[in-house]
């Protein structure tokens, strides 16, 4: 099983630099590392996502293969790490939306 905690955490310990984009940081390497802040968005063109989302019992890498332009919502109270292949970031408000929130676990 693959330790997507561990992945997370480097993730987190890039040096990010500050960007034109309020609430948003960004580190350039093999991928494009992108932080932003708790209650803030951000919109991506077409290209690849990488998640990596608590869920219940685990953590889960989550990838998505972005066919449109999206606008990311970071709706949790923490800031949200990912990144990005053959995406740009912007400002630009989409009608496609990824919201990130935070999960409530299943009651048994």
């Amino acid at each position: 099983m693959f330790n997507f905690v561990e992945t997370l955490r480097e993730w987190k310990n890039k040096p990010y630099l500050n960007t034109n984009y309020e609430n948003v940081k960004i580190f350039y390497d093999d991928l494009k590392y992108v932080k932003i802040d708790a209650k803030s968005q951000i919109s991506l063109t077409e290209g690849i996502l990488h998640l990596i989302l608590k869920h219940p019992k685990e953590w889960v890498k989550q990838v998505f293969n972005l066919q449109k332009d999206v606008t990311l919502i970071n709706q949790t109270h923490h800031p949200l790490y990912f990144c990005v292949e053959d995406s740009l970031i912007s400002n630009d408000e989409n009608n496609i939306r990824l919201e990130i929130k935070n999960g409530i676990p299943d009651q048994f």
